[in-house]
């Protein structure tokens, strides 16, 4: 029996439970003297000669059908409950004992930046120019990864630290949405008021990164620092949740320009916009803060838009812009793209919209294509 189990598990490791429960199914239908009609039931030659190690030893053992599809369901939820489960793993960077596996948290770093696939939630206290992880952040947010980080903004004694990283990361990655803690939602404590002090990074709701260590080039290679890398399980899931939560309660801002300047007062801040109340005609060369809800996350975003006219450049794919067609205000990032029906003679541009709601396709006949153009382009400030 042991053979069996052996050979079932080495099958369903590496197969979807979809597939699995097929082969259940067909087994349950299939007589042991009809087994190898199976032995080709996969794509690959590889999970096929799996297989029939699985036959072999079925024939050998002479269990029923339905004793190997139960079989075969089970391991196949059992591996998956097992991998699914929390994996936990210590980070240390610092000095070597032999103790523990060093593992720099600059490196752990990394490798969950560039594993993101759909969002990467970040929150420091600060982020001093670490030209690795800035690189790894830029590629993500090219594979369309929502990046949005929390960065503490109150400056102790005069400093502008705060200030100097925003400037930078305008200019390096525009892209990238600040968030900040205002100082109006925090509690006063004796000498001062509470504080953005966790440092930890969440990718895909599924792998986080919990640490002692800041965004800074010391912290992540140098210092002693020690956290935590989870895999799995509920804790990456409840970290975007909390920040997420942050977010729609308001407790999180995104962070504006002119909200430290000192030359802002509550009488000259720009109010926000709403998308759906603006007007069809906007002036070239304006600039206007739009207020939107992004349904994915089920939030209210704020962003500034430069409007755009006849003298300006068509802005680059993957531009985040507001498109104005059949009467109806879109948003997102848009790309383009030639097509060519043969069969009925038609050739149009689809333009794609995503990133804030439900992928928006635009068909723009090829006779219409030279009058079309985004109406306003994000811009940082």
């Amino acid at each position: 029996m042991n053979k069996l189990l052996d050979a079932v598990y080495e099958l369903v490791i590496d197969q979807h439970p979809n597939k699995i429960n097929a082969l259940a199914s067909s087994i349950k239908s299939c007589s042991l003297e009809d087994a190898s009609t199976l032995k080709n039931f996969f794509a690959t030659e590889a999970a096929n000669k799996s297989l029939i190690f699985v036959l072999r030893e079925w024939s050998r053992l002479g269990c029923t059908s339905d004793e190997l599809a139960g079989i075969l369901k089970g391991a196949s939820h059992g591996y998956l409950s097992e991998k699914a489960r929390e994996q936990v793993q210590l980070v240390w960077t610092g000095p070597d004992f032999n103790q523990v596996p060093i593992r720099h948290s600059e490196q752990i770093l990394l490798e969950l930046i560039n594993s993101a696939h759909t969002s990467l939630y970040i929150i420091s206290f600060v982020l001093v120019k670490v030209p690795a992880v800035e690189e790894a952040i830029v590629r993500a947010l090219a594979r369309d990864v929502d990046v949005r980080m929390l960065l503490e903004s109150e400056d102790k004694d005069g400093a502008g630290n705060f200030q100097d990283t925003i400037k930078r990361l305008q200019t390096e990655i525009p892209e990238l949405i600040l968030y900040i803690w205002p100082r109006e939602n925090r509690e006063t404590i004796a000498g001062g008021f509470a504080r953005v002090h966790a440092k930890c990074v969440v990718a895909d709701q599924k792998t986080a990164f919990i640490t002692s260590a800041n965004l800074t080039a010391a912290a992540l290679d140098k210092n002693i620092e020690m956290g935590v890398h989870v895999k799995g399980g509920k804790i990456p899931l409840t970290i975007y949740q909390q920040f997420l939560g942050m977010i729609r309660a308001r407790e999180i801002t995104p962070y504006v320009g002119d909200r430290y300047s000192n030359a802002t007062t509550a009488a000259n801040k720009p109010s926000a916009t709403q998308l759906t109340q603006l007007s069809d005609n906007l002036e070239a060369g304006t600039e206007k803060l739009i207020s939107f809800k992004n349904s994915i996350l089920d939030v209210e975003e704020q962003r500034y838009f430069k409007a755009l006219g006849a003298d300006d450049d068509m802005p680059k794919q993957n531009s985040i812009v507001l498109i104005r067609f059949q009467e109806q205000w879109f948003i997102g990032k848009y790309v383009w793209s030639r097509l060519q029906e043969t069969e009925v003679n038609r050739v149009y541009y689809l333009v794609t919209l995503r990133g804030f709601g439900p992928k928006t396709k635009i068909e723009i006949e090829e006779a219409d294509w030279e009058s079309f153009f985004p109406k306003a382009v994000a811009v940082t400030k």
